[in-house]
C-alpha cells in the first residue's frame, strides 16, 4: 500500500473508533500502532521498521517538521481531508536510545457538540466565573478537553470581540480568532508573542500551555495589566496548580493578585454491558447508553445533583460501579 494511503487508513480508523490519540511505538523489530479510546488502549496494527519509518517521515513532512532531525523532540500540526471534512492533527516525535523514532498523533475534533461532552451545570457556572478579568487556569490529564473547553468559553464570552490564541502548535482552526503559533527558529517565543498581543488589546488571550518559567511570568504580567487570560498547565489536581506555578518561580503575591479560577477536569469513561471492557465507540448499545446518560443529565440541569446524575448513569449501564464510586462528589 502507498504510504499516503496507509496514513489515511490509520487516521481514518482513529476517527471510526473515536480515538483521541494514535501511537506509533517501536517494539523489537516492528512498530505497534495503538489507539487511545477514552481511557483504553486498543492495539490494532503492526508495521515493519521500513513501513513505520516511511510513515513517520510522511507525517513529519505534512506537519512541516524537520524530516532530517531524529534526535530532538519535535512538535507539529497538519490538516488532512477525511470523510469529506478537514481533520486537524497535532504531532509529536522523539527517538529512543536506539534512535528509533516514535510518533504520537492527537486527533482534534472541530465538530464537537459541547453540550454532549461537559456536565451542563458546571459549564453554566464556568461561563459566569471566567468572565472576570485576570488569569483562568485549566488543568487535567492529557486529552481531557482543556483546550476544547477554553475555546468554548471564549466563544460564549466574546462572540463579537477580539480573541487571540498563542499555541504550539495551533490545535483548532477557528476563523473568528486571531491564531498565532510560536516559532523558536525565528525567535517567536511565548514571551514575545504575549507582549505583541497585548498591544492588540484582546478581550480574551488564550495561551496554549504554561511550560516554563518564561511563559509563566509572561502570563502573570499579562494578567496584571487587567486582561482576561486563559491558559492550560499540567497539574494532577487543582490544589497542585499553585505549587506548579511556584516551581516556575511565580510569587505567591502575584498568584493571589491574578488567579481568578482554576478548573480541573477529566474524562468520564463510559461502559457498555454488552461488550464489557472491550466496548468500541461504534457499538449501538454503547450509543444507546450514551444517549440515556445525556437524557438523564439534561433533566437535572437545574438541580446541580451530580451524584444523582452519576447514580442514574450507573443504574442505566452507561458507567461502571467503580467509575461511580470514584467520580461521585463527597
Amino acid at each position: 500500500m502507498e504510504i499516503s494511503k496507509l496514513a489515511i487508513k490509520i487516521v481514518d480508523k482513529g476517527l471510526f473508533l473515536g480515538a483521541s490519540d494514535i501511537y506509533f511505538l517501536p517494539f523489537e523489530n516492528k512498530y505497534q500502532i495503538t489507539y487511545l479510546v477514552q481511557t483504553r488502549q486498543i492495539k490494532l496494527y503492526q508495521l515493519n521498521i521500513e513501513q513505520a519509518t516511511k510513515l513517520i517521515l510522511y507525517f513529519k513532512y505534512q506537519a512541516d517538521m524537520d524530516v532530517g532531525e531524529r534526535r530532538k523532540v519535535q512538535l507539529g500540526s497538519c490538516t488532512m481531508d477525511l470523510q469529506n471534512k478537514k481533520i486537524r492533527l497535532r504531532l509529536s516525535t522523539v527517538s529512543n536510545y536506539q534512535q528509533k523514532e516514535s510518533l504520537v498523533i492527537r486527533i482534534l475534533n472541530n465538530d464537537i457538540v459541547y453540550d454532549n461532552y461537559f456536565y451542563q451545570v458546571d459549564l453554566n457556572e464556568m461561563i459566569k466565573i471566567v468572565s472576570r478579568r485576570g488569569l483562568h487556569l485549566f488543568c487535567g490529564p492529557v486529552g481531557s478537553g482543556k483546550t476544547t473547553l477554553m475555546y468554548y468559553l471564549a466563544k460564549n464570552l466574546a462572540s463579537d470581540k477580539q480573541i487571540i490564541t498563542i499555541e504550539d502548535p495551533v490545535e483548532f482552526e477557528v476563523l473568528e480568532f486571531l491564531q498565532l503559533q510560536i516559532q523558536p527558529k525565528i525567535n517567536l517565543t511565548y514571551d514575545k508573542l504575549i507582549k505583541l498581543c497585548l498591544r492588540h488589546r484582546p478581550d480574551i488571550l488564550i495561551i496554549g500551555e504554561i511550560r516554563d518559567e518564561e511563559t509563566a511570568k509572561s502570563v502573570i504580567r499579562a494578567a496584571l495589566t487587567g486582561h482576561t487570560i486563559f491558559a492550560t498547565i499540567h497539574a494532577s489536581s487543582s490544589k497542585l496548580v499553585y505549587e506548579r506555578m511556584e516551581d516556575l518561580n511565580v510569587s505567591k503575591i502575584d498568584l493571589k493578585e491574578t488567579v481568578q479560577t482554576i478548573i480541573y477536569q477529566r474524562l468520564l469513561p463510559l461502559y457498555c454491558p454488552l461488550c464489557g471492557g472491550e466496548c468500541k465507540i461504534y457499538c449501538m448499545r454503547y450509543k444507546k447508553n450514551y444517549r440515556a446518560f445525556l437524557e438523564i443529565e439534561s433533566k437535572l440541569k437545574k438541580t446541580k445533583k451530580w451524584n444523582e446524575v452519576l447514580k442514574n448513569a450507573w443504574r442505566n449501564g452507561a458507567i461502571t460501579l467503580e467509575t461511580y464510586n470514584k467520580e461521585k462528589r463527597i
